[in-house]
């Protein structure tokens, strides 16, 4: 059916089809976990791709988000450092960045790094075989191509937001404090302040949360016909995967501060 036919439908024809249509990529996403957590379906080609599609996310990627990450962290402890110190508030400087910054901010920009760096690049391959007639939602494909591109997104945005966590705490140390061990006391303490019993797990399955989303994205593209595919699916899919970024910082920010 063309897009002018489409929308001549009722409002409840078109809502019943966007349900349906959302109902197939919540069955695709519970068919890629089930997939991810089988032993049987990482067999040695499937292990090798996986192994493959993990060393261009992460593996590749790390030492420059490590720096950006650096760099990131020096600019904003100084800037709050700063701010906090011209209205004499200079002791919540440091809390601010790790609540604010670290916290909050990291996980996102983890995210975001990976979708477009990682994300983009497996949506690009996915789009173009299926484009073709490639069956990737079934199947040997699936197993080869479609499992390990999420695999490795879902563990590179885990493993960027962690190491660039233990990055920013290290860099807002040495910006407050100096080369001095004499702070290290108060900044543990701080630290822990921070990730309580209840924020540190809400962080890392907020940080896990956001692996799968990116994850999957790409992976969608497997559902769309030849025809949608050969159209254009980066829009589509990116919108799809920037708003499901934002419910989940929106509902961690509900449940950790409310």
């Amino acid at each position: 059916m063309s897009q002018a036919d489409s929308s001549k439908l009722s409002f409840p024809v078109r809502l019943l089809r966007g349900i349906e249509r959302e109902w197939r990529f919540v069955r695709f996403f519970a068919l890629l976990l089930t997939a991810a957590v089988s032993p049987a379906s990482h067999r040695p080609a499937v292990r090798l791709a996986t192994a493959q599609a993990l060393c261009f996310a992460a593996g590749q990627a790390l030492p420059g988000y490590a720096l950006f990450s650096a760099l990131f962290a020096a600019v904003t402890t100084r800037i709050v450092a700063a701010s906090a110190a011209s209205y004499g508030l200079s002791h919540l400087a440091l809390e601010g960045v790790v609540r604010v910054f670290v916290v909050e901010l990291l996980p996102l920009a983890a995210a975001l790094f990976v979708a477009m760096r990682s994300g983009l690049a497996v949506l690009d391959h996915l789009a173009g075989l299926r484009a073709h007639g490639e069956p990737l939602a079934v199947g040997d494909a699936f197993l080869r191509i479609v499992l390990p591109g999420f695999i490795a997104n879902l563990f590179a945005t885990v493993l960027l937001t962690l190491a660039s966590t233990l990055i920013a705490l290290f860099v807002a140390y040495l910006i407050v404090y100096g080369l001095t061990p004499w702070g290290i006391a108060g900044f543990s303490r701080l630290v822990g302040q921070v990730f309580d019993p209840v924020t540190l797990p809400g962080f890392l399955l907020k940080a896990a949360l956001f692996g799968l989303a990116v994850g999957a994205a790409p992976a969608t593209v497997a559902l769309d016909t030849p025809r949608r595919a050969a159209a254009g699916s980066e829009m589509r899919v990116m919108a799809r995967l920037f708003l499901s970024l934002v419910l989940i910082e929106g509902a961690s920010l509900i449940v950790l501060h409310f």
